[in-house]
């Protein structure tokens, strides 16, 4: 199993859930809101007027835990619609679950 975790701005949570919805056996995944910290070099860079007046700047995190066999399918799909050179836009990266549980509470 694969945790990917994806920071992105606000702006762009839409067109990445398009992107990782319409992949075969896409499970979901878990969304929240956080705030990080940029560095140095993107404060040169585009940014807008809201930026400027706090250090730290929203950004949406999204969590998906996935079996190998879709995980290089939803990196990638993530990273081809995520791209677009600008610095601070996103992070995406994958790591190795060694284990998890999944509890379902039905009744």
């Amino acid at each position: 199993m694969k945790e990917i975790r994806i920071v992105v701005r606000p702006q762009l949570l839409e067109r990445l859930h398009e992107a990782l919805r319409s992949c075969p056996g896409f499970p979901g995944m878990t969304v929240g809101e956080v705030n990080g910290y940029p560095p140095v070099a993107s404060q040169a860079g585009a940014h807008s007027i809201k930026e400027d007046l706090t250090e730290f700047v929203p950004r949406v995190r999204i969590e998906l835990v996935v079996s190998d066999a879709l995980a290089s399918m939803l990196f990638d799909a993530a990273v081809k619609v995520l791209e677009h050179g600008q610095t601070g836009d996103s992070a995406i990266w994958m790591t190795d679950v060694v284990q998890a549980t999944f509890l379902h509470r039905t009744g």
